[in-house]
């Protein structure tokens, strides 16, 4: 479940068998760098082991809880970390993380306890990075460790939880990462963990029929969408570096499999990946023995971030799911060339009752491939009309689609 998750690479370095080693402090460390740090960090790693080790002897347990009752931002912010990993006397509890992030993030919470307001800029983001860690871990979660964060719920009574209530839906905690992944980006951070929200909340949007190549234009969550945009160029870009160094003979066509060196005349006799990777970084292959013998190497540019199998969803989630992927207007400054005209929302109808929007005509849906799109006549739009675009829906449906909406303008809607 957790395999391709966005972090930051380190290599393995000894230790100095001196250093103190506390409970779970790797998993404190893992934490502290995926949370507190731009994604473009390259760590030493063995000095920050040996900085997290003098930090957790001077300031344990006890201690650190009396800096945070002083409103020492930093010190509740640890207080968050230690929670996350498990790290001392404080088991691993996404709850308790977030209760203490209250601090930064609910101006709901006790007055009392709230630094959001005094807190600097970079901390907040830090803060938020946090929550969308904990909101993670939660919608990440086992069986048996759902039971566990239940309790936690119940035990740290969270304005937020009395709120909403305890025991929400998968798709709710995701929700709030990526809301908190977001706030991270707008205060500055783009941490691993948010990045990795991002690439996760684009492989749901991939799975619900989202256009996710519009998604810069979100309504709700731009600047994620623009961060991880960024991310998958970067990538691509690397990629093509590298194989701009690999030198060919230019009429031939290698199975791209390391060791394979099967050829062919032309690439139509080659087997290319079916991915989304960009054509100019698809490899080709002679078999489907090599194309998996090759996976490890190319999955990182085909599926970016993927952190395998998203928890299920039940149905009734999917339609609120899709509120996530609503598109917004372009903002000042850009040209109406640079984005699509289009500013509806994605929508999934189901059939027993699509004939009250569309004449009657039940929708059809095929599977996800290759985007079509419609325009529907809007006088008050910009250029008259508004585009409407899908991989799923089949033409008849968007036509009927097209047909219903213009006669609800037209004022003559079926009764």
């Amino acid at each position: 479940m957790h395999s391709g998750r966005i972090h930051t690479s380190v290599n393995a370095y000894g230790i100095n068998k001196d250093l103190p080693f506390f409970e779970n402090m790797e998993q404190y460390i893992s934490v502290k760098i995926s949370c507190l740090y731009d994604y473009h960090t390259d760590h030493d790693f063995p000095k920050f082991a040996r900085e997290c080790s003098q930090y957790l002897t001077e300031w344990q347990g006890e201690r650190i809880v009396q800096r945070a009752t002083l409103m020492d931002p930093e010190a509740i912010l640890d207080m968050a970390l230690r929670y996350l990993s498990g790290c001392g006397t404080m088991r691993r509890s996404p709850d308790g993380a977030l209760y203490v992030l209250d601090s930064f993030t609910d101006r709901n919470c006790d007055p009392a306890r709230y630094v959001g307001d005094v807190a600097p800029r970079s901390i907040m983001a830090q803060a938020h990075s946090c929550a969308a860690r904990a909101y993670l871990d939660k919608f990440m979660a086992t069986p048996a460790e759902l039971v566990d964060f239940a309790a936690d719920e119940r035990r740290f009574s969270r304005p937020q939880e009395l709120r909403s209530g305890t025991g929400q839906s998968p798709l709710a905690n995701f929700s709030r990462a990526i809301h908190h992944a977001n706030e991270s980006v707008k205060l500055g951070l783009v941490s691993p963990i948010v990045l990795r929200v991002g690439l996760m909340m684009r492989d749901l949007g991939a799975q619900l029929g989202v256009d996710v190549s519009q998604m810069e234009r979100s309504r709700r969550f731009r600047p994620l969408w623009r961060a991880v945009t960024r991310r998958l160029e970067e990538l691509y870009t690397e990629e093509r570096k590298k194989q701009a160094k690999v030198e060919r003979k230019p009429n031939e066509y290698v199975c791209a499999a390391e060791g394979c060196g099967i050829g062919a005349n032309g690439r139509a006799a080659l087997r290319a990946c079916s991915g989304k990777c960009p054509p100019d970084l698809k490899p080709h292959y002679c078999s489907k023995e090599c194309q998996k013998k090759d996976w490890p190497r190319h999955k990182p540019i085909c599926k970016a971030g993927a952190s395998g199998k998203l928890p299920s969803m039940l149905d009734s989630d999917k339609a609120s799911a899709l509120k996530l992927f609503e598109l917004g207007e372009p903002e000042e400054g850009e040209s109406d060339e640079s984005v699509a005209e289009g500013t509806q929302k994605p929508q999934i109808v189901q059939e027993s009752d699509a004939g009250e929007n569309t004449g009657d005509k039940p929708m059809r849906y095929t599977e996800p491939g290759a985007a079509r799109t419609i325009s529907i006549p809007a006088p008050n739009a910009p250029g008259g009309s508004i585009q409407i675009t899908s991989n799923t829906l089949d033409p008849e449906s968007m036509k009927a689609l097209r047909d219903a909406a213009s006669n609800s303008m037209n004022g003559d809607a079926p009764s």
